[in-house]
């Protein structure tokens, strides 16, 4: 007798565990940690967020619907963790989440898909076109700042309009680390196309664009984008006959 009362208790705990309000979960993971969610439904082991966006230095970033599901044993390391996936607009992003009690948020093993399109805050009148393509072994946000960074990135089927028309630039990857000042650091080249480049940029989480860069054009394309005209006012000439790009947007 007393083990099916056991049993019953268990059963009991597991039903009202696993009817534990989705709003609990999204406190988790949202508390103090520049997370925000809206729309929440489900329950605290599987939920979903009809909106979700992210505060880096007090500007928000839109996700998207996001959907979460609970690691349990997570929750005994007081650094509760997550399989997440979120979706807006073609932007596609999934990987683990953890949330930790000092505020951190991590994400680790993380795919991220956007077409270039998407990408804003681009000066006028340019536009890009193609995918942009990552995957993030550790991101680490702590007090919405930066601590960790490791991954890579692509962009392939690159093209840039620059207002008259569209040029074909091949594609470039990066690989990706976090400055000791808290900023993206992305040390980039060329995978193809009429562009060789190399050089890293750096992206502060507050805005801006910092290149320092060295390239060379195909003659080809230095003829379509009349390179001559335009590239000694913009970049320093190097003696192996590249060019070297130091700006700051």
């Amino acid at each position: 007798m007393i083990r099916w009362i056991l049993f019953g208790l268990v059963c009991t705990l597991i039903f009202a565990v696993t009817q534990i309000p989705a709003t609990w979960g999204a406190y988790v993971m949202t508390n103090g940690t520049g997370l925000g969610l809206s729309g929440i439904s489900g329950s605290l082991w599987q939920g979903k967020a009809g909106m979700a966006s992210v505060r880096i230095d007090g500007r928000s970033y839109s996700l998207g619907e996001l959907n979460w599901q609970l690691k349990p044993l997570s929750l005994l390391t007081l650094n509760p963790c997550a399989d997440v996936t979120a979706s807006l607009d073609r932007q596609q992003i999934n990987g683990r989440a953890c949330a930790s009690t000092s505020g951190a948020l991590k994400l680790s093993d993380a795919n991220i898909s956007i077409p270039a399109a998407l990408i804003q805050d681009l000066p006028e009148p340019t536009k890009l076109n193609g995918l942009v393509s990552a995957h993030i072994d550790t991101l680490k946000l702590n007090g919405q700042s930066l601590e960790a960074l490791k991954g890579n990135l692509s962009w392939t089927n690159a093209r840039l309009h620059n207002g008259q028309n569209w040029l074909t630039l091949g594609a470039f990857a990066a690989d990706l680390s976090a400055s000791d000042e808290g900023h993206i650091r992305a040390d980039i080249f060329s995978l193809e196309g009429p562009v060789d480049l190399t050089g890293n940029v750096v992206m502060p989480l507050t805005g801006g664009i910092i290149i320092d860069a060295n390239f060379s054009f195909s003659d080809e394309f230095a003829r379509e984008v009349q390179a001559d005209q335009w590239l000694p006012m913009l970049a320093e000439p190097l003696d192996d006959g590249r060019h070297r790009l130091r700006m700051t947007l």
